[in-house]
């Protein structure tokens, strides 16, 4: 292995030269937090370098994570081979412009759900390796509705529906000024194939509640974020024309 010497100086006082590997002088550092990316858009895994080099015969992978490693993108000898890995054709990219900078990060595009999890940055050549783990969280949000069903027994119902939630959401009922609403309700959640998470979200409001404005709130706690409907009901408890909480 290719050595860099170094002077070390032992409890004697006397001056040593002493073998220092190349993989002692580089090192590879990804994020300290998670990387936080949204459906469909196209999020940078970062992965640095340091000190800055672009060595002969470097080559650097990127892979998934788990139970085993999912290749997610190859590139070696100087562009020979600049490859995603399978399942992750047209979604990927690195930075070669940028190695001389150290940037070996990973733009991985049009998230997918999938997508969630932990990834390995690999930097390599012939003398040494180093490796960083970076982890991923994919969130999606999607528009809430709220429809009237019509008479439910002593009052009328309504339901709040949305699809296309990631991670699973949070759903309320909300009265004027977006207080809780303290009704009886029943909610049912699915995950289709993409793993995508659909609400539907059943109540009936009757002359013992407070009738006016009624709200559904979905909430995704990774992201920090919401998605609001409103619905105005008329002193007669019968639907009138859709509006925004505080504009009717």
């Amino acid at each position: 292995m290719a050595t860099w010497w170094r002077l070390c100086v032992c409890s004697l006082g006397i001056l040593l030269l002493a073998p220092c590997s190349l993989s002692e002088k580089f090192s590879l550092a990804g994020s300290p937090h998670p990387v936080v990316g949204v459906v469909g858009r196209d999020v940078v895994l970062p992965c640095q370098l340091s000190p800055p080099a672009r060595l002969p015969s470097m080559e650097v992978l990127w892979r998934k994570t788990g139970s085993g490693f999912i290749p997610v993108h190859k590139y070696s000898g100087e562009g020979s081979q600049d490859l995603p890995g399978e399942g992750y054709q047209t979604r990927t990219e690195l930075f070669p412009q940028e190695f001389s900078s150290g940037n070996v990060s990973l733009k991985l595009k049009r998230l997918q759900v999938s997508d969630d999890g932990k990834y390995q940055c690999l930097v390599r050549n012939p003398e040494w390796t180093q490796e960083a783990t970076i982890e991923l969280r994919v969130a999606a949000v999607a528009p809430v509705f709220i429809d009237v069903l019509g008479p439910r027994d002593q009052g009328i119902g309504l339901a709040c529906r949305t699809t296309g939630w990631f991670p699973k959401p949070e759903l309320q009922w909300v009265g004027k000024n977006w207080q809780n609403l303290a009704m009886e309700s029943v909610t049912d959640m699915t995950q289709d194939r993409e793993n995508l998470y659909s609400v539907v979200s059943h109540v009936t409001v009757t002359e013992r509640e407070e009738n006016g404005d009624i709200g559904c709130i979905v909430r995704n706690g990774l992201l920090e974020t919401e998605q609001r409907s409103a619905i105005h009901l008329s002193g007669e408890f019968l639907p009138g024309p859709p509006c925004r909480m505080g504009c009717c």
